[in-house]
């Protein structure tokens, strides 16, 4: 947000008004006790330091204005005060559009919670598993507007809640981008010593050509499916070692769901034959 003097156009409520920049461009502003006493032709003074959402886009705006005259006042307030607690905690700013739909889903989120309405979501055990630091985030978003509004979400609408922070992440800019990713590849090792027993010692050359197999995905994934050979050679791992077929297949989805690029065929020959070589090392070297 711009340090500056703004010109009140309408106050929606205390906390919402719309002003108007010195080459007429109108905003919305949000923020505790804003609008409390503004008239049309004030002067709003606005500072990088105020705990304020600025928003430019048309769109976005028009949206915010029919949100605002459905939901409660107080209710929406603390929707924006959680939000605020996620980006302060991420050290980011949210674009105007993932600042809308967040705010949407939570105030839906509060709304279905009031009316009662069961909310199921089949994927919450893998939200879970995949962005564990956005879950993390989510909960601790559900917890405070428990303690604002009384209202307590059911977990399935926290999974939901981390997906939209997820999304909104990763729209945020390069840098959480380069970070999300090391986090990927980390969450795939992790997954990998779980689920085959391998120690993921670096010192060894299989180990290391593993991560940098996984790195490579991570990083810049092939979504070409290559050709029949290929497809033969997956098939022929599949049967002769499905433990490193299946957890490869896995590691593969948790990329793409964390990147939300497409990997092939190709992608994942080569993650199963560097993860096959790992488990017949260690197997190999077992006291």
């Amino acid at each position: 947000m711009k340090d500056g003097t703004y010109r009140v156009v309408k106050a929606l409520n205390n906390n919402v008004l719309i002003a108007k920049t010195d080459i007429d461009q109108e905003v919305i502003f949000i923020g505790k006790g804003i609008g409390f006493g503004k008239k049309a032709g004030h002067d709003y003074q606005a500072s990088k330091s105020d705990k304020v959402y600025m928003l430019i886009d048309q769109d976005e705006q028009d949206r915010y204005k029919a949100l605002v005259t459905e939901d409660n006042e107080e209710r929406l307030l603390a929707v924006h005060e959680a939000i605020a607690r996620i980006e302060s905690e991420m050290a980011i700013r949210l674009p105007d559009s993932a600042l809308f739909a967040l705010t949407q889903h939570l105030a839906l989120a509060l709304q279905r919670t009031t009316d009662g309405t069961d909310i199921q979501n089949p994927f919450l055990l893998e939200t879970k598993w995949l962005y564990r630091d956005s879950y993390r985030l989510a909960e601790q978003a559900v917890h405070f507007l428990m303690k604002e509004t009384g209202l307590s979400l059911p977990e399935a609408e926290i999974g939901f809640v981390t997906l939209h922070i997820q999304s909104a992440l990763r729209d945020s800019g390069p840098e959480y981008s380069n970070r999300n990713l090391e986090d990927v590849l980390e969450r795939c090792l992790f997954y990998i010593e779980e689920k085959t027993g391998a120690s993921l010692d670096e010192r060894s050359g299989t180990v290391r050509r593993l991560i940098s197999q996984i790195s490579q995905i991570v990083h810049e994934p092939d979504p070409d499916d290559g050709e029949n050979i290929v497809t033969d050679a997956i098939l022929n791992l599949k049967q002769s070692d499905g433990l490193c077929y299946t957890v490869s297949r896995n590691v593969i989805r948790m990329i793409e769901k964390g990147t939300g690029k497409q990997a092939g065929d190709k992608d994942a020959l080569h993650l199963m034959l560097a993860l096959h070589s790992v488990m017949n090392h260690q197997q190999l070297t077992k006291p």
